[in-house]
């Protein structure tokens, strides 16, 4: 895990305006920073019951860690990951191992089975 202020610089894209609220979840412990391969990858999530949402992701090799998303999601006891997008280019590596769920417009809503 790292904190919010040392994944932020490099989830700029994702959080595109949801940061002030995205920060709160943080701070008050509902979201968690993720932090990949000293600073190759920053992703953030909440638990939302037995799904996992993950809120941002970035960086680079994005498609090399979906598969240890998975399986650390599994372990936890979720049962789903749920991911929302605001990056249309992301939806190569999203369609492998989820489906569209809900196109929102300004942005994307994926979900897939542990």
């Amino acid at each position: 895990m790292c904190s919010f202020d040392s994944a932020a610089p490099f989830l700029v894209k994702s959080l595109s305006g949801d940061d002030i609220p995205l920060r709160l979840e943080c701070e008050s412990g509902v979201s968690q920073c993720w932090r990949f391969n000293e600073g190759e990858a920053y992703m953030l999530t909440r638990g939302e019951g037995k799904e996992l949402v993950i809120c941002c992701f970035e960086g680079k090799n994005l498609n090399s860690y979906v598969n240890h998303v998975f399986k650390a999601a599994k372990v936890c006891g979720f049962t789903s990951i749920r991911f929302h997008t605001k990056r249309p280019a992301i939806l190569k590596l999203l369609s492998q191992r989820f489906c569209l769920i809900e196109n929102r417009g300004y942005e994307q809503v994926f979900r897939g089975e542990c």
